[in-house]
């Protein structure tokens, strides 16, 4: 009876340090660190056949009134591409065909003042646009449904996890929250304290930010929504619902720029000192590979120069700075053509973006000998009218 007792007591132990172990493992897998001072030391190429099977260059076809420059966001919708670019949020076909503009700047009911950022919920199958201290809501056939107005905080960019609504400010010291979720019925769910609320900076004469299209504070990958948090911090969360967990954080080692540099707290140190510094402007991720834009500080013309692209190997869990014959991104090994930055990624495809000039000047400086057939004839097509071009590399089968 004793020696029955006493594996019963055994067994029962074994299963609680066993979930103990587990959990421990579990919890210690979900936050990793990406040494980014180590990436920068290492450099070596990236072929884009590495994850991708084709590369295709879809040509937006637009009326002759609407110009497709500085792509901002891409996001697939239902069977659409949903694009936002200077020109606002247009609707393509799968092929590239426009079919409609959703929304428009104005001061009207379903108009915007100022487009800040845009995402699509798939549960509701509508379009989200972040205005000024106001949220739109459209349905995909561009028809305006309503609207939600947050008073009381200035937000940068929304995005939306299952049914939970998620906005991000700049992290300037006039904001009191960095996050903010809420709910269909503008219920607040939780907030996320802005660390730099409050504290006194040197810029007397305004409030001071910099913002380019490149910079991303929301991406989706595998069903969930994160967020990155401004370029000067180090972690990126995972959120689900109304959770937010920590998930990933950068190790930006010399790299990482000290408050009293920031543009916002002081716009003459940070011209002065901001360029020997680095922060991640962008992340995208896939079942194996994170991908990170990292942009020099205090530099806010985004020069080739000041720009460094990093992958980050989870399975070896390794990290290194792309740099090839052709550049500083993933070699198009399959169609000879330009090289490609995963700055986008779907369910599908990695996606990239660039103007036919940049594309034109490549050509003739010969330096893609290797370019297909088919890529050559699709060249014969675009001109300096073309907009800008979406390049869609689809992900390899599993």
């Amino acid at each position: 009876m004793y020696a029955t007792f006493m594996n019963c007591l055994l067994s029962i132990c074994l299963c609680l340090t066993l979930f103990s172990c587990s959990e421990k493992t579990q919890r210690t897998d979900r936050l990793f660190t990406v040494d980014i001072e180590s990436g920068f030391s290492k450099e070596q190429g990236m072929n884009i056949s590495e994850v991708a099977d084709t590369v295709e260059y879809l040509e937006l076809k637009t009326p002759e009134d609407l110009i497709i420059s500085r792509i901002w966001d891409v996001v697939q919708a239902e069977d659409c591409w949903l694009v936002r670019s200077i020109s606002g949020i247009s609707k393509f076909t799968l092929d590239g065909e426009w079919i409609m503009q959703i929304g428009k700047k104005g001061q009207g009911p379903g108009e915007y003042i100022s487009l800040h950022g845009f995402d699509y919920d798939p549960i509701h199958k509508e379009v989200l646009i972040a205005d000024w201290h106001q949220i739109l809501f459209y349905d995909l056939n561009g028809n305006y449904l309503r609207n939600i107005k947050i008073e009381d905080e200035f937000f940068y960019n929304i995005a939306v996890s299952d049914t939970v609504f998620w906005t991000t400010a700049l992290g300037i010291h006039q904001e009191k929250y960095l996050a903010h979720a809420f709910n269909r019925h503008n219920d607040t769910l939780s907030v996320y304290l802005n660390p730099n609320y409050g504290i006194k900076i040197k810029n007397t004469d305004g409030v001071y930010f910099s913002h380019s299209r490149w910079e991303r504070e929301f991406y989706h990958y595998n069903g969930n929504l994160y967020l990155k948090n401004r370029i000067s911090n180090d972690t990126v969360f995972r959120l689900d619902g109304v959770k937010k967990t920590p998930y990933m954080a950068f190790d930006m080692g010399k790299y990482k720029l000290p408050l009293e540099y920031e543009y916002w707290y002081s716009a003459e140190d940070n011209d002065r000192y901001g360029g020997n510094y680095w922060g991640i402007v962008s992340v995208a991720e896939d079942d194996r590979y994170v991908f990170f834009l990292a942009k020099r500080r205090g530099k806010h013309d985004f020069d080739d120069d000041d720009k460094r692209y990093l992958v980050y190997d989870k399975t070896t869990k390794t990290e290194f700075t792309v740099k090839g014959n052709h550049g500083k991104m993933l070699e198009d090994d399959l169609l000879g053509g330009s090289a490609i930055w995963p700055r986008f990624i779907t369910q599908d495809y990695y996606i990239w973006t660039c103007e036919w000039t940049e594309l034109s000047e490549d050509v003739k400086k010969r330096l893609y000998p290797s370019l297909s057939p088919a890529l050559a004839k699709q060249f014969e097509y675009f001109n300096y009218g073309t907009n800008e071009l979406i390049i869609l590399c689809r992900k390899k089968k599993q």
